[in-house]
């Protein structure tokens, strides 16, 4: 999960639900000096939809991946946006299909549930 407004890091960390996201990070690197300083890593990040649609029975957010011009939403962001990390589950239907597997089901699946029952912080910034 990130901040999207970074000014308000800690606050959006704990409390505001609006300003967090999730993505999908491909890749951390740090720029080499000459191109410039920065004080934090950087991040290439995939965007997932924003944390509006729950399921009625768990009340788990249903997330699937942001696009744009039928791309995949990505882009570089700071290291010190990541509020915390969180559990994804692919939600699958009635059947589980055989092609999945732990490495490649971010890629397969469309539609995702984000657990909010992973872990009482989690529980917390993720209930309203």
């Amino acid at each position: 999960m990130v901040c999207t407004r970074p000014r308000r890091h800690r606050e959006c960390a704990l409390t505001r639900i609006l300003a967090i996201h999730i993505v999908r990070v491909r890749v951390i690197f740090k720029l080499p000096d000459h191109l410039g300083l920065y004080p934090h890593p950087l991040a290439y990040v995939e965007w997932f939809t924003s944390l509006r649609r729950r399921n009625p029975i768990s009340g788990q957010y249903i997330v699937t991946r942001s696009t744009r011009n039928h791309r995949r939403n990505v882009s570089v962001i700071s290291a010190d946006r990541f509020a915390r990390a969180c559990h994804l589950q692919a939600q699958c239907g009635r059947y589980i299909s055989s092609d999945w597997s732990s490495g490649n089901v971010l890629d397969m699946a469309n539609t995702f549930h984000v657990n909010s029952y992973i872990d009482l912080d989690t529980f917390v910034a993720l209930t309203n």
